[in-house]
């Protein structure tokens, strides 16, 4: 803020021009807004002492000011009321042109490197295989600040360089067909970052590292005299639920008895095939079962833990039932069948290798080639008797849209939805109430509040609840215990109200109850549940998958220190998809969350001086119950001016809530009037261009274009010169 003097160089020049301090001292202003503006703006008048700077001042020349570099980007010539010849300028950083020119652009097609599609043949379609499949429904890959940084600088020609100052988080965000400038612009937000251009470096904070306390307090009309402080209260969270990671499970079961025979029956395997086609959702038929036998035969002579040859390799002796190798095996066994020794193991493996009929020929030897179609654990329905209805005699009746699950408008329910089944004593008459699904009871005479009433939970062996509620008018209507073993369709309790709520979850109890009213992936349709089980199938080759959706990470927020302050506001829940991790998840959280009210205070006309992006001041204004710290985000001042009271600052406590995104400079700067030559017009009217050695900067020195100005040491013998001193 201490600079004496400002210069012009044309970017056809190796001269740099001195501009004229009264035209300083009236109209220079600089203008920094962080993550917004880095601009100074000055209105040149044209005299013939000063001619060659108002030459110099073209679009695109460069302003060198408090030894930062600045491009002109916008220029406005007119006449004053003197009838002098003006030319108003607005110039930004140096840094930031460079930093447009550095992208990142995807390569289009060419004849030589085109785009390919189709060409790859089109193979059987393989059923889907029991087990259970969890993935990540929205992950993406993430990346350090650093990391985008490193892509964007490393190599560029343009000289630029970057600091990183501070902690920032991974983020999901891709690079591609845009500049640095522009990237910043859109994502820098989302690393809670804060960036500044200092020479050719592009210097980046996070807010802590980007603040310094300062110990200033301002208490509002007793620092200056004009001064504006504004709050949003209604905007204050400090209180919700947040919840990350989503992710999706599959769950595949073998419609088939998973009980079947595990040994051969009089010798014979066949049974045991049909046992290991039912766990991997296989059909197969009588000359299926023919082939897998003439196969066994050949190998083994169906001797489940006989040892072969090694065939003159080095991958081991030939093993088991269907003679596989130990690494063969363990590429296409899945687990818990894992046991090469064990006939029915060898069976399921397989059956896992893609079109498996075709690479064994029961006459000749084989070997297994191929993908394994699945490699997810088999998850065996071991439930005995499989699904049933509640009340037997009626069987699944008829329901109207409001008893259904799922969404159906008008049935009076928030969001429309009906998280279970509603089993009414008009349309499923009865009493006795029958377990619609086997497993072990793990809820027993529980109270749920919201009209659920008396409820009991059984969970089967994958870890799938049904939960009974609404049907009983006392804990004594229940009559199974925690613990027991439950069947299907053995008798649970009795009805003494109008319906039998039934819902069907993975979640567990009382926390599946918050998301009674939400269409989320919680809760299960049960009808479909109960009719797609498998009750009394007999098709060994069908599959029933349920897939589920939910949220890895959840978490309650609540800021104590902001409750006290300004009361209980709770928020709507966050979600955040793709944040797998709790700590990232906590960081967004406490990032984007506005806990103490949004304030800004700007003050304009301000008498000190001393101030610098990033300072915290304490605001304190009594009437408001307004006791903050806010930051230092924007200053406008005139520092030629004599006028000391020329300074406008901006604070504000809300970090990138309000100076989020960058202000993209060349969209709001008004376009270059390239209709006026300014050399005509000057020459016109100042009838030569002068050449006054006290406005004359010339020599070598390192700048926007790495020549055509001077050395420090230059430039200061030019300074006490032009201001007589020696």
């Amino acid at each position: 803020m201490s600079a004496e003097y400002v210069l012009i160089q044309a970017r056809d020049s190796k001269e740099a021009y001195r501009i004229n301090y009264a035209d300083l001292q009236s109209t220079f202003e600089v203008n920094m807004q962080l993550n917004s503006n880095y601009e100074v703006s000055f209105t040149l008048t044209y005299t013939t002492d000063y001619a060659d700077v108002f030459n110099a001042a073209k679009p695109k020349a460069w302003v060198l000011y408090d030894g930062e570099w600045y491009v002109i980007q916008q220029t406005d010539m007119q006449l004053n009321d003197q009838g002098l010849l003006e030319l108003k300028i607005t110039a930004t950083d140096a840094l930031l042109d460079k930093m447009k020119n550095c992208r990142i652009d995807n390569r289009e097609p060419t004849e030589d490197s085109p785009d390919q599609s189709g060409g790859a043949s089109s193979g059987s379609s393989q059923q889907q295989q029991p087990g259970e499949v969890v993935k990540r429904t929205d992950e993406k890959q993430t990346y350090s600040l650093d990391d985008r940084m490193h892509k964007f600088i490393d190599g560029n020609d343009q000289g630029i360089g970057y600091e990183l100052h501070g902690n920032f988080p991974n983020v999901a965000d891709e690079i591609e067909n845009t500049s640095l400038y522009e990237w910043l612009n859109n994502h820098l937000k989302d690393y809670s970052a804060y960036y500044i251009p200092s020479g050719n470096t592009v210097k980046i904070y996070d807010l802590p590292s980007l603040q310094h306390q300062t110990g200033r307090v301002f208490r509002y009309l007793h620092n200056t005299t004009n001064a504006e402080v504004q709050t949003e209260d209604v905007n204050i969270v400090n209180d919700c639920e947040v919840y990350g990671g989503k992710m999706e499970k599959d769950i595949t079961v073998g419609g088939s008895d998973p009980n079947g025979p595990t040994e051969p029956v009089n010798g014979d395997w066949g049974p045991v095939a049909k046992t290991a086609a039912g766990l991997v959702g296989e059909k197969l038929s009588d000359s299926d079962i023919n082939l897998i036998k003439a196969q066994i035969n050949l190998e083994s002579s169906g001797r489940e833990d006989v040892t072969g040859g090694d065939d003159g390799l080095s991958d081991g002796p030939a093993i088991g039932l269907l003679q596989f190798k130990q690494g063969t095996f363990n590429y296409y066994c899945r687990p818990p069948y894992t046991n090469i020794r064990k006939g029915l193991h060898q069976l399921v493996a397989l059956m896992n290798i893609p079109n498996w009929r075709h690479q064994i020929t029961g006459h000749s030897g084989w070997s297994p080639h191929g993908a394994p179609i699945s490699k997810a654990t088999i998850v065996v329905q071991n439930t005995g008797d499989g699904w049933g209805w509640p009340f037997p005699s009626v069987g699944e009746g008829s329901f109207t849209s409001g008893q259904l699950f799922g969404v159906h408008a008008g049935n009076g329910r928030p969001n429309n939805f009906h998280d279970g089944l509603d089993f009414g004593s008009i349309d499923h008459p009865g009493n006795e109430v029958h377990a619609i699904h086997g497993g072990k009871v793990t809820i027993s005479r529980a109270w749920g509040s919201g009209g659920v009433n008396w409820y009991l939970v059984i969970q089967d062996s994958t870890g799938l609840n049904v939960e009974y509620q609404e049907a009983f008018g006392s804990p004594n209507n229940i009559i199974v215990n925690v613990g027991d073993e439950i069947h299907t369709r053995q008798v649970i309790g009795y009805r003494t109200t109008n319906h039998l709520h039934i819902g069907i979850t993975r979640h567990s109890f009382p926390e599946a109850f918050n998301h009674w009213a939400s269409n989320d992936g919680t809760w299960l349709d049960p009808q479909a549940m109960i009719k797609n089980g498998g009750s009394g199938s007999s098709d060994s080759g069908s599959t029933s998958t349920t897939k589920q959706t939910y949220y890895s990470l959840h978490y309650h927020y609540h800021n104590d220190e902001s409750v006290k302050k300004y009361g209980l506001h709770r928020g709507k829940i966050i979600k955040m998809d793709s944040i797998y991790d709790m700590g990232a998840l906590q960081a967004y959280v406490d990032a984007t969350v506005q806990h103490d009210p949004p304030t800004t205070l700007t003050l304009k006309d301000f008498f000190e001086t001393g101030f610098a992006i990033g300072d915290v001041w304490r605001v304190v204004v009594p009437e408001m119950n307004l006791n903050i710290d806010v930051t230092l985000m924007g200053i406008k001042w005139k520092p030629f001016s004599p006028d000391k009271k020329t300074s406008e600052l901006s604070f504000n406590n809300t970090g990138l809530t309000m100076k989020s995104v960058i202000n993209v400079i060349y969209h709001d700067i008004h376009r270059i009037n390239t209709n006026v030559t300014q050399i005509n017009a000057l020459g016109s009217i100042g009838g030569r261009y002068e050449e006054h050695f006290n406005q004359i900067y010339t020599g070598s020195g390192t700048a926007a274009s790495d020549e055509g100005f001077l050395t420090q040491s230059q430039a200061e013998a030019i300074k006490r010169f032009t201001n007589g001193e020696e």
